[in-house]
């Protein structure tokens, strides 16, 4: 575990300056008037001005994180005769209401990323925009009958599906190029490629695992199979073949500002990209628009290791006769030992090995939004998300309203149904005075001020940016209202 938590920790490093959750990418953003970065979303979309210039490290700067059964609510709530807090594990926890909302496969998600750089400008052949971009991507996937044992405990005759038990951790900078022009008069479509340099990774590439019991044994049949690039780590393995120590090289947990390019921006762990868009005005007052995001992989092979771990195992279970019990005979300490020895057999069954190349996939996001301007300053958005996640697909959908006021601000309130849950409302402003623009913008700004306890996804979006040869959308702007 101390090993996993340096690995996790060499990838903070290296990818970013936090940690990112979900998807960075925020819902309400994407009818946001007045940033030039909802082209991160729509490569199809033009910003408003002949060019922009983000600051280094904000433009943007972005955290997401997110769990599909529980809010914190579900986990501590206010004990029933007593000023104080209790978990769902206390003797007056509700169990049974924390197993019920576990699903066949719960998902938690963290995802986080910066922009070194973010630029775009106008030209006679459309818009081009230039952004290099640190990422981390991590997912933890937990069956749902993994809870109903470790809180039940076992149920003679029952096999527990344990399959799909998987973590993906993932650090990669991304250098892209993107275009966006008009082939109609009311048609705007844009691309954006990208080569992604990957830092380091935790994959799962296999997980089928079960647990069948019965009053004579457990029956333990396992085919799981891990990879991993560890290019800023010495990895040392013991005489049993098997990993004994991860730690970060010097250089790295140092900071060595001369070192850590050739690891942030890896060549021998290379991937490809691309981003997809399309803009439809039908009528002056209606905008129609898709995009697919991070269609793409990564080619891991630099510092690649794997481990295995494939059995079929019958524990026959402890058993003590009281009749050869002899003085002094402690039973903690033989449970322990016993215990021990069943953990010695388990991981017998462990396997590791220096790896080779293997590939992983970017979780590719589709957008398809609608937006209606009542007026020149006022506009109404509805736009469907669907993230394609490992083995899962998870929808979300969002409502917003967006506001223009005066030329310098534009607001925007939105509602969200993101993972199954329903009380995601978002706000995000925008501020453009002279040539500084500020913007900050959440999905779920609005939970964490009046319902902390009942959230369960976070995200945020701030950047800053530099604007010039800006014009005045909402004068310009030929709408019928």
């Amino acid at each position: 575990m101390k090993s996993f938590y340096k690995f996790i920790l060499g990838i903070g490093i290296l990818a970013g300056l936090g940690i990112e959750a979900g998807a960075q990418v925020s819902n309400s953003l994407y009818f946001m008037q007045g940033v030039p970065q909802t082209n991160r979303i729509n490569p199809a979309y033009q910003p408003d001005c002949d060019l922009y210039i983000g600051i280094p490290l904000l433009a943007p700067l972005r955290t997401e994180e997110t769990s599909s059964p529980y809010a914190w609510s579900d986990l501590i709530y206010p004990h029933p005769t007593q000023d104080s807090l209790i978990t769902f594990l206390h003797p007056l926890g509700d169990k049974d209401a924390f197993l019920n909302k576990l699903k066949p496969t719960n998902y938690f998600l963290s995802h986080s990323g910066t922009s070194l750089l973010s630029v775009g400008f106008r030209t006679e052949i459309g818009f081009f925009s230039v952004d290099v971009t640190t990422r981390f991507d991590g997912s933890l996937y937990v069956p749902g009958d993994l809870g109903m044992l470790l809180i039940n405990g076992t149920e003679d005759g029952k096999t527990y599906n344990l399959d799909g038990l998987s973590t993906d951790w993932m650090g990669y900078d991304e250098v892209s190029v993107g275009w966006s022009g008009a082939i109609l008069d009311n048609l705007n479509i844009g691309v954006r490629g990208k080569v992604l340099f990957g830092v380091g990774n935790i994959a799962t590439i296999n997980s089928n695992l079960s647990l069948t019991t019965s009053q004579d044994s457990w029956h333990i049949l396992s085919d799981m199979h891990f990879a991993a690039s560890l290019p800023f780590a010495d990895v040392t393995y013991d005489e049993e073949g098997r990993i004994s120590e991860i730690a970060l090289k010097d250089e790295v947990e140092n900071l060595d500002p001369w070192q850590l390019p050739k690891y942030a921006f890896n060549a021998r762990n290379i991937g490809l990209g691309i981003d997809l868009g399309v803009e439809y005005r039908p009528m002056d007052n209606l905008l129609l628009s898709a995009s697919f995001l991070d269609l793409g992989y990564i080619k891991w092979k630099d510092e690649t290791h794997e481990m295995t771990y494939k059995t079929e195992y019958d524990f026959p279970g402890f058993e003590v006769d009281p009749l050869e019990l002899q003085d002094g005979f402690n039973m903690g300490e033989y449970l322990d030992s016993a215990f021990n020895q069943l953990g010695d057999s388990l991981s017998s069954f462990l396997e590791f090995a220096p790896g080779g190349v293997y590939t992983r996939k970017l979780n590719t996001k589709l957008f398809v939004g609608a937006s209606y301007w009542v007026t020149p300053e006022i506009n109404f958005g509805l736009l469907s998300r669907t993230d394609f996640l490992t083995g899962q697909i998870a929808e979300s959908l969002t409502a917003s309203a967006n506001f223009a006021v005066g030329e310098w601000l534009n607001l925007t309130l939105s509602y969200s149904y993101i993972h199954s849950y329903f009380k995601n409302v978002g706000a995000g402003f925008s501020i453009h005075k002279g040539p500084i623009n500020l913007y900050v913008i959440s999905d779920n700004a609005l939970n964490l001020v009046f319902w902390p306890q009942d959230t369960r996804a976070v995200n945020v979006w701030l950047g800053v940016n530099l604007l010039f040869g800006c014009i005045d959308i909402y004068r310009d702007r030929p709408l019928v209202y």
